[in-house]
């Protein structure tokens, strides 16, 4: 199976840099109407395309002009020539024939990693158009062309003319640069988030796709984004990492990337749940409500997601780290794209061909991007290397999951009445405790459970919460309250909280209480209990207890 192979940082030159004049955002562009500086692209061949670019269109309020069609194949995969001929020089065209791509020439110092050349080219002065967005129906992905030949100074990894067309479009404001190798981005937030402005328009245009299995997919990923803007993305944060321990070992960067973006969902208020055993997530543990997830690494779409009991929120984004993740984004079964799509994702990204660890996106600093208030593609964007490469970005590119500060969304939650209220509630009090204040997380919490009775949302997460705080009566109390809510037909809920349940006793040294609720496990769930290897956990938690007398259903098991 093919995997992701790495590449030392220590191996490249470093990118062409940006003063610090340049690189500081004006007070303009942080507050530019990203919209106004938008362009839509789809294929008139595609009976679809057009009304899916005027849906979005009228979504975002983006004016008739700024849609453009274009005539291209239909495939996802295209050649060099017909990427050139059908995609690229049409656009060229139109933005030329518009005064929007005005060029001169000028130099730029190593702008293609790991070749010390510098490279006279035209590059584009005062570029109106800062995001690109491709409709479903325009091409994914460009195919290795062998008449192109790079150097042979340029290290043998990083001579490909394979692309993604989002990738090769981004480079749109400049002319001159070579087809082979990777370019070095000027927005990577190498030291800092900042919000896109001009001078970063002139290297470059933000372009993701909104693409899909289907186009009513394509439809719901619209409408999702812009609902989920009127309070904010609400729910779990999930990721599951290799727990790769070996420091020197370079897949640890893929493992480091997600515990930090872990430690951020965290450090906002968010209740996140860390997978790190080596494999891949199991299918059955009951993750639910998931708001942001991101992991890897397999080739296929599996774990939790693949039971329809799993559940993603409204607006959820979810990144899956593999060598092919985007390979193809309109299976609803292959690779990750198109399946996490299809599960109610709204917006991901991945890889078309083999884009080598160090130059996939950087999930901690897209999250950082996700949490300061940028959009989509601010965030994606700040957190890719390269350009001219093999990753596309597939979501609304003005969504801003995290649009106004917390305490100015949960003022406005409350106002509306907002079924999002619980979820901004308990992340208040989450922050409280993150806070260490201890006397006023439990004066939150009360008033939580008192203007929620019953909320099965709010007991679980009051309880996750005195969990954390090593308050354990406090947790039990709630955990057991919620079990006593659920259904039988809730079982990925109920399965949860017995885990949940069956942990707390355990550390508290109950060892009859724990026990039975292994036990329960391993009646109610014995898929899971296989699955997750708690009925493992069991047996070793009983030998360790000196306890030879199983109950049933942990008898069978062992």
């Amino acid at each position: 199976m093919p995997r992701i192979l790495l590449l030392l940082s220590t191996l490249l030159l470093p990118p062409f840099s940006l003063t610090q004049a340049e690189s500081t955002p004006s007070a303009e562009s942080q507050t530019a109407d990203l919209a106004a500086h938008t362009v839509v692209v789809y294929n008139r061949a595609d009976p679809d395309s057009q009304s899916l670019a005027e849906t979005y269109a009228k979504a975002r309020s983006i004016p008739p002009d700024r849609l453009l069609g274009i005539e291209c194949p239909i495939t996802e995969e295209i050649t060099r020539v017909e990427f050139e001929t059908k995609i690229r020089e049409p656009l060229d065209q139109i933005f030329v024939s518009r005064g929007w791509l005005k060029r001169s020439e000028t130099i730029l110092p190593n702008p293609i990693l790991g070749l010390p050349d510098n490279f006279p080219i035209q590059q584009s002065q005062n570029n109106p158009i800062w995001i690109m967005v491709l409709m479903r129906g325009v091409p994914l992905k460009i195919a290795e062309d062998p008449a192109v030949q790079a150097p042979e100074t340029l290290m043998a990894q990083l001579r490909p003319n394979a692309a993604a067309v989002d990738s090769e479009l981004a480079l749109l404001p400049l002319r001159g640069l070579p087809t082979y190798g990777i370019f070095s981005n000027p927005y990577f937030a190498d030291k800092r988030i900042r919000p896109f402005g001009q001078f970063f328009a002139n290297y470059l245009i933000m372009v993701c796709r909104l693409d899909g299995p289907t186009p009513a997919i394509v439809r719901r990923m619209i409408v999702d984004a812009v609902e989920t803007e009127k309070t904010e993305l609400t729910g779990r944060a999930f990721f599951d990492i290799r727990t790769i321990e070996k420091k020197d070992d370079p897949y640890r960067m893929g493992d480091d990337w997600i515990e930090q973006a872990a430690v951020l969902f965290q450090a906002r208020g968010f209740d996140i749940e860390i997978d790190r055993k080596p494999e891949v997530a199991s299918k059955w543990i009951p993750w639910d409500q998931i708001a942001f997830y991101a992991g890897w690494y397999t080739w296929n779409f599996e774990g939790p997601f693949e039971l329809p009991a799993t559940r993603f929120r409204r607006g959820a984004i979810a990144y899956h780290i593999h060598s092919f993740s985007a390979d193809t984004v309109r299976s609803e079964t292959k690779n990750w794209v198109g399946p996490l799509l299809a599960h109610g994702v709204t917006a991901t990204m991945g890889a078309v061909y083999e884009p080598y660890l160090r130059f996939t996106p950087d999930i901690s600093l897209f999250v950082s991007g996700l949490l300061s208030g940028l959009t989509f593609a601010e965030s994606a964007y700040q957190s890719q290397i390269g350009l001219s490469w093999m990753v596309t970005f597939v979501g609304d590119p003005l969504y801003r999951p995290f649009p106004r500060n917390f305490y100015e969304n949960l003022d406005s939650a409350q106002t509306a009445k907002s079924p999002n209220l619980p979820w901004l509630r308990l992340r208040k009090a989450r922050l409280l405790a993150n806070s260490g204040s201890i006397a006023e997380t439990r004066n939150a919490v009360n008033q939580l459970t008192e203007d929620f009775p019953k909320n099965k949302i709010i007991l679980e997460g009051s309880a996750d919460i005195y969990r954390d705080l090593n308050e354990r009566k406090d947790a039990t109390h709630f955990y057991e309250e919620e079990l006593d809510l659920l259904s039988e037909k809730e079982d990925r809920d109920r399965l949860r909280i017995l885990m949940k349940l069956a942990e707390i006793f355990r550390r508290d040294d109950k060892t009859k209480a724990a026990l039975d609720m292994y036990e329960k496990i391993a009646q109610e769930f014995p898929e899971a209990n296989r699955g997750t290897g708690l009925g493992d956990r069991a047996l070793s938690f009983a030998s360790g207890e000196g306890i030879s007398d199983l109950p049933p259903a942990l008898l069978a098991y062992k």
